[in-house]
C-alpha cells in the first residue's frame, strides 16, 4: 500500500519505530496502549478456549479505561500504588460488565452475539464521545 502511494516503506516504518521508541514519552505511551490491548487479547483467548466468540474487545476497553481514569482522578489522596490497584480493578469490572451484557442476552434469549458485540462497540464509542463533549 505504501508503494502504491509512492512512499518509501523503510522511511515510514522507521518513522513509526522512532516515534514509538526513541524517547521516554513515546516508550511510555506505547507501553500504556499495549498493556490494554494485551489484557483484552488475553481475555479473548480465554473466551475462545471456552468456545465463545467475543469480538467486543474494543468496546470493553472503552468503559474499562474510562472508569480506570475516573477512579484515578477522583482519589488523588491515596498513594499511587493503592490508587493504581483500585483503578485497574474498577477498569476490569467495568470492561467485564460491558461484555456481560451480550453474554446474558445470548444465554437468556439466544441472541446472536456477533452483531450484538459490534453494536455494543458502537454504543461504547458514542458514550465516550458524549462524555468528552459534555462539560
Amino acid at each position: 500500500m505504501l508503494l502504491f502511494l509512492k512512499v518509501n516503506p523503510l522511511d515510514a516504518y522507521s518513522a513509526i519505530f522512532v516515534g514509538a521508541f526513541s524517547n521516554a514519552s513515546g516508550l511510555i505511551q506505547s507501553l500504556v496502549k499495549a498493556t490494554d490491548l494485551l489484557l483484552v487479547g488475553l481475555g479473548i483467548c480465554i473466551a475462545f478456549r471456552a468456545s465463545v466468540i467475543n469480538i467486543g474487545g474494543e468496546g470493553q476497553i472503552i468503559p474499562g479505561r474510562h472508569r480506570r481514569h475516573l477512579v484515578d482522578a477522583r482519589l488523588p489522596h491515596l498513594d499511587a500504588l493503592d490508587r493504581g490497584d483500585g483503578a485497574i480493578l474498577i477498569g476490569f469490572i467495568a470492561g467485564a460488565f460491558w461484555g456481560f451484557i451480550p453474554g446474558i442476552l445470548k444465554a437468556r434469549f439466544n441472541v446472536n452475539e456477533n452483531p450484538l458485540h459490534i453494536m455494543m462497540n458502537a454504543i461504547a464509542l458514542q458514550l465516550l464521545n458524549l462524555l468528552l463533549a459534555a462539560p
